[in-house]
């Protein structure tokens, strides 16, 4: 005969140093529950006569076992879509899903569910949600575009993050009724069908930089030579950055005179991914007066090396930060490229892919050459530039322009700037160990890179 069961207490410390007791009863199905010790009953003799009585009542009355079966019975029920499987819980078997299939934006969308649309519609059904439902994400998304133009940002959000959290929507309920998977498809209908989406507001126009611009500051010795390379080659092939950084030496092709690219790095998740878009996998044609510049930089170097490193070494601000710093110490001040308002988006180094692609389109390349060039899934992006290119008259140069003496053949001088400059910034970002223990500073943790020096 089994000795009967007692209960049994114990002391444990809060974070704040202060304690506090916990009884652990013994369920009827052999399985054990904790329970917090009353604060009048917080005494070592008192706790263990509370854990007798609590286990004598869990004995008698079995209230504990009823409760952790009910919240099993619920959280299976929740689980199962032909019972009530939350949409959260939906969205998290998706997003696992759409991971697998090696789909980008996982920890941006699970962001924006948690933080938009878990309280919204997350404890709701996936199966009963109805199209009013729907509405009223959508109606809570037009109130905080409306306060967000009120406030002049302080508040609310933009129409573009708006445009993001219905796009979260929709994909969500488009794989509920027409996922592949069949485990995925838990509903009939699409209830955001017919839905109209929030509103879209005034969309923030981008800028270029003109060959004119261009060619002052690649000729601009003042600026690091690493950067006018980094921006030269930026420029006239008009990757994204995350395919810019993961260029090698090995995807220049100069006996076909054009660069293969495969592949992205992914800033969110810092790996290497296949590029953005489904078109993003392309080989984009050389310019002429690019070409002496990607013979140098790939002679003598390994076929798995960076071809521009510098895009690597800085974060995404640091480089925005670059490019306009460079530009006004190359004298261009064009008030346009530096102007950032509600409508208007000053330059960053992403605006050097919309510079290249900006002069496809005034070099006169037809429409299809530039959407295959520039990775574009949807033509309409492609006309974005074109528009552009179409608002522009005067003289602002010709595109792609022959690129400057002292960048193709830069001399000794150049050179060693170039590499005094880079162990000087080296020594000024990362600290020694040992300044860091002096100065009283604690060392970064593993796999966290140093912070930038100050």
């Amino acid at each position: 005969m089994p000795p009967p069961r007692t209960g049994s207490a114990e002391k444990l410390r809060r974070k704040d140093g202060s304690t506090y007791y916990r009884v652990r009863i013994r369920l009827a199905d052999g399985s054990r529950a904790r329970v917090d010790v009353p604060k009048k009953y917080a005494t070592d003799d008192d706790a263990e006569v509370y854990a007798q009585a609590a286990q004598e009542r869990e004995d008698d009355r079995g209230d504990l076992l009823a409760k952790k079966k009910k919240c099993e019975a619920e959280a299976a029920k929740q689980r199962d879509p032909s019972h009530g499987e939350t949409c959260t819980r939906y969205r998290e078997r998706l997003a696992a899903h759409r991971t697998e299939l090696g789909r980008r934006g996982g920890r941006d969308d699970a962001s924006t569910w948690r933080v938009w649309l878990a309280d919204r519609i997350g404890h709701l059904p996936i199966a009963r949600v109805t199209r009013e439902d729907v509405e009223r994400v959508r109606d809570a998304l037009d109130e905080s575009i409306a306060l967000h133009k009120r406030t002049e940002g302080k508040e609310g959000i933009g129409a573009k993050r708006a445009a993001n959290v219905w796009s979260v929507l929709t994909t969500t309920f488009k794989a509920a009724c027409m996922a592949k998977r069949r485990d995925l498809r838990v509903r009939e209908d699409n209830p955001c069908m017919g839905v109209l989406p929030p509103e879209r507001g005034d969309s923030r126009r981008r800028t270029f930089v003109y060959p004119v611009e261009a060619s002052a500051l690649l000729a601009c010795r003042t600026v690091p030579l690493p950067w006018r390379e980094t921006y030269a080659v930026a420029c006239y092939l008009y990757l994204r950055p995350g395919e810019l950084r993961a260029l090698t030496c090995g995807d220049v092709d100069l006996a076909a005179q054009v660069v293969h690219v495969t592949k992205a790095y992914d800033e969110r998740t810092r790996t290497v991914k296949a590029p953005k878009t489904r078109n993003g996998v392309r080989d984009v044609p050389i310019h002429a007066n690019l070409v002496p510049l990607l013979r140098r930089l790939v002679d003598g170097r390994e076929a798995t090396a960076p071809l521009v490193p510098i895009v690597s070494q800085r974060s995404e601000f640091e480089r925005a930060h670059e490019t306009r710093r460079h530009l006004a110490m190359a004298g261009v001040t064009r008030a346009r490229l530096t102007e950032n308002t509600a409508t208007t988006m000053h330059v960053g180094f992403r605006s050097w892919r919309d510079t290249g692609i900006t002069w496809l389109a005034l070099a006169g390349v037809d429409l299809a050459k530039m959407q295959r060039r520039a990775g574009h899934d949807h033509v309409t992006t492609t006309v974005g530039y074109v528009k552009a290119a179409e608002d522009v008259t005067g003289t602002i140069g010709e595109p792609f322009p022959p690129l400057p003496g002292c960048l193709v053949k830069p001399d000794a001088i150049d050179v060693a700037k170039a590499r005094d400059w880079a162990n000087d910034w080296a020594r000024r970002r990362y600290r020694p160990l040992d300044a860091l223990k002096t100065s009283g500073s604690r060392a970064s943790p593993a796999g966290v890179e140093p912070a930038l020096a100050t």
